[in-house]
């Protein structure tokens, strides 16, 4: 898995500075912060797309422009989630975040444009009926019932906000597990999945979203600034409530051998069609970084 992961990583970076040269006439310093924003990071949504084509049966170049727009769409949310009026963050991939190193003006304009620009990559072109499906459910799972949805409930004060396991599952099903299936789930269906498939997939990317975000939340715990490439203790600080701080280390690192589990099953009738993506499952279980 590792160079899988390694080798179509080093593809997307390829792809996405050919299209950075493309842009033409952006007024500075936009047009900078856009592509410091793109620089760096592990590209896993890039990367779930890959596994959707592979699911599919096809490779990189079957869903390179979505691929594309998701990792826009991911990088524009972290652009905006590190502004002081949310997380206040001042550490992204081992720099300055975007509003540190251009300003909170500039900070927010380039997760706008990020976003614009998702949408302009991936409707460049004439496309088939199949591929405007994935487009609009791409759009969906990064919206209010998606990601945006789990932002919010991140970001709200009591209120609104219950301070219990279900509602931090919920939070981090919106918040991490949808742009998971906008990026496997929209590649497989652009690319022609069945219904059955899309299903399977969708719980698969939901287990694998909760992996991400409980292992994240350990790390911001157990781990050091240099090594995750952004601030740690950020959410005891931000006095959250996280799975770690309802459940604890051991009860959380239980759960997600199950969630692996889950995961896993789910995608097994497929046989070696799944087998990256099974695992995917173990590394991201797995990660320390």
């Amino acid at each position: 898995m590792r160079e899988f992961l390694n080798s179509n990583k080093l593809i997307f970076e390829e792809y996405l500075k050919e299209k950075l040269l493309k842009l033409q006439n952006v007024p500075q310093p936009i047009g900078q912060a856009v592509e410091y924003a793109l620089d760096g990071g592990k590209r896993l949504r890039p990367i779930l797309c890959v596994l959707g084509a592979d699911f599919m049966g096809q490779d990189f170049d079957s869903i390179k422009t979505l691929a594309l727009g998701v990792e826009c769409i991911h990088n524009y949310s972290l652009c905006h989630d590190d502004l002081p009026c949310m997380d206040n963050d001042d550490l992204r991939h081992g720099k300055a975040s975007t509003h540190k190193k251009f300003g909170e003006g500039i900070g927010v304009l380039t997760g706008d444009a990020l976003l614009n620009l998702a949408f302009e990559f991936m409707l460049e072109g004439e496309h088939n009926e199949k591929y405007y499906k994935a487009v609009a459910y791409i759009s969906k799972m990064s919206g209010i019932y998606g990601m945006v949805g789990g932002q919010c409930i991140d970001i709200c004060n009591d209120e609104y906000r219950e301070k219990n396991l279900d509602e931090v599952i919920k939070l981090n099903t919106l918040k991490t597990s949808c742009l998971f299936k906008a990026s496997l789930v929209g590649s497989s269906i652009s690319l022609g999945a069945k219904a059955e498939e899309i299903a399977d997939l969708e719980i698969y990317c939901s287990k694998l979203g909760l992996i991400f975000q409980i292992v994240d939340d350990i790390l911001d715990i157990t781990s050091n600034a240099k090594i995750l490439g952004k601030n740690i203790n950020s959410d005891i600080k931000a006095d959250k409530t996280t799975y770690i701080s309802i459940c604890g280390i051991d009860k959380a690192r239980e759960d997600i051998k199950l969630l692996e589990r889950d995961a896993i099953e789910v995608l097994q009738k497929y046989g070696k069609r799944a087998d990256k993506l099974i695992d995917f499952a173990k590394y991201l279980t797995n990660r320390s970084m």
